[in-house]
């Protein structure tokens, strides 16, 4: 193994966002996932949705480097492309009209730049007569372009970090409803511009987008909602790790989690989480993706924080104390994260998130990071008599209410006992497990990732409350 290093580091579990990854190094190690074929379908609009660190990004930069490899015309906005369209639309009023607005800044925007790929220094000249056209003419001059030159057969847009931004207000429900509306309208048959669209979309804004404008169910079948499964998120390291270390992947993508965890995590990390009482001789890859939020993100995090205690050691491979010192901060970070993404949302939301700490006389208990129903309405109901709570978009604060919430951020997991063991469901999965009308039988759970943020003064405990007693 390598001396660790930040560069080592940074190379041998990838970088938090795909957008800043070398392109080389990216393309082997790409996971591909059952989304990443759905977003390559040949559909007008393809909406990838999920958490942040799901690696909405990364999908999209992949299908983008495969255009270009391939040689097809593709745009990548950015939010800095789209700054003035949005602020323009935010001056309307009526809903038509900001619709409208986004429609033409857009296809100005895509005009533009095919003007500037097809002909070069005389773009300029070209593209002026069409700047002031209506949306129509802008559309049809595309057509035109595409009409002449036979080479390109369609243009694929890219939209990521569209909500960058985001309070959830309802003007920010609105923006990001107009936006969807106007690129379904742009990409319609009708306009014979063959204009497609690939965007990313947190969960979240989604949902909100969704459950306040019914016109978006006309939107709804071009999702592409982005899981990992704990199976997929250790492939991935394992891919990322082998490609390092120049190994060929591919043979070994049947092996079983324990013999990935035995002959490829056990070049960086020990393989068995050592330690004693109930948590002792542990495979490691059960305590590392018990702390994961069903997000690779969270896993090389894990890894990375482990790997810079080990650097601080000069150790050449993470142990379990390396681990247990990290935990903590990676905790905290976790919490941190939540609490910046969502504060828009629910302005109080890192008050709500500290009175879920355990009380003192559930400290020592390893279910006390566990509720039913009625038990976590109940502590809600608590914390609403002392903590002043409000929805941005004016919803309703109720113990209901906030549920769905804490559920939406993955703060909170469902959980279910069942014969074959315990049943877990994050949002992504199952988002009506929350609903503020039906009960469908679950429990819920503080994720794991939060816990040293609420107890740090045990390490023991929460470890206890990952596996309980043995």
């Amino acid at each position: 193994m390598p001396v660790f290093s930040d560069a080592v580091i940074e190379r041998l579990f990838g970088a938090d966002d795909a957008e800043n990854e070398d392109e080389a190094r990216f393309l082997s190690y790409f996971y591909v996932v059952g989304a990443y074929n759905s977003l390559m379908a040949a559909l007008p609009i393809r909406i990838v949705v999920g958490h942040k660190g799901v690696g909405k990004s990364a999908l999209l930069k992949r299908a983008f480097l495969s255009d270009k490899a391939s040689r097809k015309f593709s745009i990548w906005l950015q939010p800095g492309d789209l700054i003035d369209i949005k602020a323009t639309a935010a001056q309307e009023k009526d809903f038509n009209i900001q619709i409208e607005t986004w429609k033409s800044g857009i296809s100005k925007e895509i005009a533009e730049r095919l003007a500037e790929y097809l002909y070069g220094p005389k773009a300029t000249e070209i593209f002026e007569k069409q700047k002031k056209g209506k949306t129509k003419e802008i559309l049809k001059f595309i057509s035109l372009c595409l009409g002449d030159r036979k080479e390109i057969d369609r243009i694929n847009i890219y939209i990521d970090d569209i909500d960058r931004g985001w309070s959830a207000s309802r003007e920010d429900i609105r923006q990001i409803s107009a936006l969807l509306n106007a690129i379904r309208d742009i990409s319609s048959p009708s306009n014979n511009a063959n204009i497609t669209f690939r965007i990313g979309l947190r969960s979240d804004v989604y949902f909100l987008v969704r459950t306040s404008d019914e016109s978006t169910d006309k939107i709804d079948s071009n999702v592409i909602w982005l899981r990992w499964t704990n199976d997929d998120i250790i492939r991935l390291m394992a891919r990322r790790i082998e490609t390092f270390f120049d190994n060929n992947y591919e043979g070994k993508i049947k092996l079983s989690q324990q013999q990935i965890t035995d002959t490829i995590l056990s070049k960086v990390i020990e393989p068995i989480f050592s330690g004693s009482g109930h948590w002792e001789a542990r495979p490691m890859h059960n305590v590392l993706l018990s702390l994961t939020r069903a997000r690779p993100r969270d896993l090389v995090k894990l890894l990375r924080g482990g790997a810079k205690k080990a650097q601080l050691a000069n150790a050449e491979i993470i142990t379990t104390e390396h681990l247990k010192d990290f935990f903590e901060a990676y905790s905290q970070e976790r919490l941190q994260d939540i609490t910046n993404e969502f504060r828009g949302e629910l302005p109080e939301i890192q008050r709500l998130i500290f009175e879920m700490r355990p009380l003192k006389k559930e400290h020592r208990t390893a279910n006390s990071y566990q509720f039913s129903t009625d038990q976590l309405i109940s502590k809600l109901g608590d914390v609403m008599r002392h903590v002043p709570l409000r929805f941005t978009n004016g919803w309703s604060v109720t113990p209901k209410s906030l549920i769905q919430f804490l559920y939406k951020i993955d703060f909170i997991t469902a959980r279910r006992e069942t014969i074959e063991g315990i049943d877990r469901k994050y949002f992504e999965e199952s988002r009506f497990l929350a609903s503020e009308i039906v009960d469908f039988g679950y429990g819920w759970e503080i994720h794991p990732a939060y816990r040293w943020a609420l107890q740090p003064q045990d390490i023991n405990a929460v470890l206890d409350s990952l596996f309980g007693k043995k």
